[in-house]
């Protein structure tokens, strides 16, 4: 399952209201850190929105430490 999608050098998703993409990427991403409490979106703490390393962006999010290879 492969969410993410390169655009202008930068690794993209598309998150809707429904968080369940977004705790499953999280859930297989080495990289994955909690944010501050917050900071954080989504009752289920490992997500990418609740993620350190996410960005916000105005269809979604950017993940600036996206596990490359």
């Amino acid at each position: 399952m492969k969410l993410f999608m390169q655009q202008d050098g930068r690794w993209c998703a598309v998150i809707d209201s429904d968080l369940q993409a977004s705790q499953h990427m999280a859930q297989q991403c080495q990289n994955f850190m909690e944010d501050d409490e917050d900071e954080q979106v989504d009752d289920q703490v490992t997500s990418c929105v609740n993620c350190a390393f996410r960005r916000w962006l105005a269809t979604g999010i950017e993940c600036v430490n996206y596990p490359i290879g």
